[in-house]
C-alpha cells in the first residue's frame, strides 16, 4: 500500500522535541528544512499499490536514508545502524523525537530501490541541483556550460579467469541437477576443483602449455555435464534452459571473442580498458558524467550500457543534463576521447587539444579547466560508492551511478551551509573551498 503521511507530533510524553535539543544552525538541520520533500511524495506515488499489502514506510524516510548513505559512504546496514545513534540524521529523515530502534530492516532499502527504479531516483539528483540554485550557491548561468567525461563503474565481481569460470559452471550444473533429482554419471566437482587449481598455478609459473591442457579438461567436464543433463531431462524449465545456455556459452568462448562472459552471476559485465597504467582492464559498466564547468556541481550521471564509444554517448549525456537542470547547455567541454562524436545539436562542443583562431583569454582559460572533472570522478569513487557497485544487474548499476552523484552534491551543499555559518559568526570571508572543519564533525 501507499505510505502513510509521516506524523510530526508536537508533544510526546517524557520526550524532548528535537526543536528543544538540536542546534538549529547545524548544516543537516538547515539542509533538511530547505529540501522540497513533497516533490518526492508526488513523483513516487505510482510506485506503490493502492490497496495491497501493509502501508509502506514514509517516502521522506527512504529518500533521507539514501541521501545519507551516499553522502557519508555507508552501506545499507551501516546507515541504519548509525541512524539510531545520530539524532541529526533522524531529524533529517523527518522525525521529531529521539528514536531508539531502527526504522526499517536494511533489506527494505534494496527492495525500495527496485520498486522506484533508476529513472525516478534521478529526481534525488535533480533536487540537489535545484536546491543549490535556490540557495544561490549555483548561478543559473553556470548550468549552460558543462564538462563531460566517462568513467568505469566496476562491478563487485572476482577477477575473471577461464579456470574459475569453468569450475563455477561445473558447480552450478551439479547444484541444478541435484535440485531437480537428476542423477548424473559424475559431478566433476572434486576433480574439477583440482584441475582449476592446477591451471592457476601453471599460469603463475608461466607454463602456458600445461595451463591450456588443464583448461581443455575443464571444458570437457562442462560439456559432459551439459549433455548428461540434456539426455535425462525431457521437459526443461526456463531456469534450466538459461543455465545450460550460459554454460554452453562459457564452454565455447575463446580468448579473443568480443562478447565474452566475465561473471556467472553478472553476465552484463563488460571488460573496459581506459588506458590506465595502474589498471589495464576494468570489469563493469561505463558511466557518463557531466559537471558545471565553473563550480563542478554534478548535473548528469547516466549508465551507458554495452561499452559504447565515448563520442557516441555525447548526445544522450546532453539530453540527461537538460532533463536534470531544465537548462539546455550552450557549451560542452570534452577530452580527446570524444573525437568523431558526430553530434549535430545546438550545443557547441569544445574538444581538448584543438586550437581555434583568435581565441580570447577567457576562452583559453575555460578550455584548460576541462580537466577539473577528473578529481571529481576520483571523489565519486573514493567517497560516494562509485568505485565498486554492489547492486545487482544493470538497474543496480544505473541506480548506483545516479545516487552517487546525488551524494556528492549533498556533500557540497553541507560544506556550503557550514561555511555560511562560520562567515556569519566571524563576520569574515571564508572561501567555499577551504577545509576549516572536517565534514565528519558536521554530521
Amino acid at each position: 500500500m501507499k505510505p502513510k503521511p509521516q506524523s510530526r507530533d508536537d508533544f510526546e510524553l517524557f520526550q524532548a522535541h528535537f526543536d528543544q535539543i538540536l542546534n538549529r544552525d547545524h548544516a543537516l538541520v538547515q539542509l533538511a528544512d530547505k529540501i522540497d520533500w513533497s516533490r518526492f511524495d508526488v513523483a513516487f506515488a505510482n510506485s506503490y499499490s493502492q490497496d495491497m499489502g501493509a502501508p509502506a514506510k514514509a517516502v521522506r524516510l527512504m529518500v533521507g536514508l539514501h541521501y545519507l548513505k551516499y553522502t557519508f559512504n555507508e552501506s545499507d546496514e551501516s546507515v541504519v545502524d548509525r541512524w539510531v545513534e545520530n539524532v541529526y540524521w533522524q531529524y533529517f529523515c523527518g522525525f521529531t523525537h529521539m528514536q531508539h530502534e531502527a526504522p526499517i530492516d536494511p533489506s527494505s532499502m534494496s527492495r525500495w530501490r527496485s520498486r522506484v527504479g533508476a529513472e525516478r531516483l534521478e529526481l534525488l539528483l535533480t533536487e540537489t541541483v535545484d536546491l543549490a540554485v535556490r540557495e544561490k550557491q549555483l548561478p543559473k548561468r553556470d548550468l549552460k556550460q558543462v564538462t563531460i567525461d566517462t568513467t568505469v563503474q566496476e562491478k563487485n565481481v572476482t577477477y575473471p579467469t577461464d579456470s574459475k569460470l569453468l569450475y563455477t559452471a561445473i558447480c552450478k550444473l551439479g547444484q541444478a541437477a541435484g535440485d531437480r533429482g537428476i542423477r548424473l554419471r559424475q559431478t566433476y566437482i572434486r576433480v574439477g576443483k583440482r584441475v582449476s587449481i592446477k591451471a592457476s598455478r601453471y599460469a603463475h609459473a608461466k607454463q602456458f602449455k600445461r595451463m591450456r591442457r588443464s583448461l581443455r579438461k575443464l571444458r570437457t567436464y562442462v560439456g559432459r555435464m551439459i549433455r548428461d543433463i540434456e539426455r535425462k531431462v525431457i521437459e526443461k524449465d526456463d531456469d534450466l534452459v538459461a543455465l545450460l545456455a550460459k554454460a554452453e556459452r562459457l564452454r565455447n568462448q575463446q580468448p579473443k571473442d568480443s562478447n565474452k562472459l566475465y561473471s556467472w552471476h553478472e553476465p552484463e559485465v563488460k571488460c573496459i580498458s581506459k588506458g590506465k597504467a595502474r589498471q589495464r582492464y576494468e570489469f563493469g559498466q561505463k558511466v557518463a558524467l557531466a559537471t558545471t564547468h565553473r563550480s563542478n556541481w554534478i548535473v548528469a550521471s547516466a549508465l551507458m550500457e554495452g561499452n559504447p564509444y565515448d563520442g557516441h554517448t555525447l548526445c544522450e549525456t546532453l539530453t540527461t543534463v537538460e532533463r536534470v537542470t531544465g537548462v539546455a547547455p550552450t557549451d560542452a567541454y570534452v577530452d580527446k576521447g570524444y573525437r568523431g562524436h558526430g553530434y549535430t545539436g545546438s550545443t557547441c562542443v569544445h574538444l581538448a587539444g584543438s586550437r581555434i583562431k583568435n581565441a580570447t583569454r577567457s576562452e583559453r582559460r575555460r578550455r584548460r579547466r576541462r580537466s577539473a572533472i577528473e578529481p571529481k570522478i576520483g571523489h565519486l569513487k573514493s567517497d560516494h560508492r562509485m568505485n565498486r557497485c554492489f547492486l545487482a544487474g544493470l538497474r543496480g548499476d544505473a541506480t548506483n551511478a545516479v545516487l552517487s552523484a546525488a551524494g556528492a552534491n549533498m556533500r557540497k551543499l553541507l560544506r556550503r551551509f557550514v561555511f555560511a555559518l562560520i562567515r556569519w559568526l566571524t563576520g569574515a570571508f571564508v572561501p567555499f573551498n577551504a577545509r576549516l572543519i572536517p565534514l565528519a564533525h558536521a554530521a
